[in-house]
């Protein structure tokens, strides 16, 4: 398993970036995920530049649960689904996050992996989740989410990647990793996936690490669009 990055972070100000507003909402970087897997949701058409580092703006007061209120955002009104960037909304606290405030459609059960930082381990009580995900992740055409999530030590850190794939071996990611008192966003945006030939091999790996460790880089190269700038914070 790739150790943590070395992590110098300042305390941010909680601030809140503009974003869309959609259904099934979900949160990268937090411990808990959904592992919904019904339906595949299409993504709707329209542009929209990227939204460049964290605002200065006072922090959300927003307690919406993710119903949609058929009142679409004047910024965005036209993506019900995860497929621009005004659909990402950067919290900056002490418990930083990502927010998909469009809607998106679960395709596998989320990975969650219970990982040893001083051996290096990897472990999983659904295998099947596993291969769901590095399923999809090859295949490439599907449209949805995808969560992968590494606690690490039991809490003293933890790394989660969000990916959601726009069928066109492309896809949104939220990349977010945390050890003991800081944590870091890497830029979230929109990647291409790596090979299908690398995730094909890593499912047919017989060995659970082998697969714990494919899945920690699941794009190649930089972000074609930016929309949050990456950050650092303090927990």
């Amino acid at each position: 398993m790739r150790r943590y990055l070395d992590l110098t972070a300042t305390t941010l100000l909680a601030i809140t970036l503009t974003a869309c507003p959609g259904t099934d909402k979900t949160t990268a970087g937090d411990t808990t995920t959904d592992a919904s897997t019904t339906g595949t949701t299409g993504p709707t058409t329209g542009t929209t530049g990227p939204t460049t580092g964290p605002s200065t703006e006072p922090p959300s007061t927003d307690t919406d649960t993710g119903t949609d209120t058929g009142e679409p955002s004047a910024l965005c009104p036209d993506h019900t689904a995860a497929d621009a960037c005004c659909c990402f909304e950067a919290h900056v606290n002490l418990s930083s996050t990502v927010e998909n405030v469009c809607g998106t459609t679960s395709l596998c059960p989320a990975v969650e992996f219970e990982c040893s930082e001083i051996d290096q381990t990897c472990t999983t009580a659904d295998e099947a989740a596993v291969d769901c995900v590095l399923e999809a992740l090859s295949a490439g055409t599907m449209i949805g989410a995808l969560t992968i999530h590494y606690d690490i030590d039991n809490g003293y850190g933890q790394r989660k990647i969000d990916v959601y794939l726009q069928g066109d071996r492309k896809a949104y990611v939220a990349h977010k990793e945390e050890l003991d008192a800081s944590g870091y966003f890497e830029p979230v945006g929109l990647y291409a996936l790596r090979e299908a030939a690398h995730f094909d091999a890593c499912r047919a790996e017989p060995d659970l690490q082998a697969k714990a460790d494919c899945l920690e880089t699941v794009v190649e190269g930089e972000a074609s669009e930016v929309c949050i700038e990456s950050f650092g914070y303090e927990t």
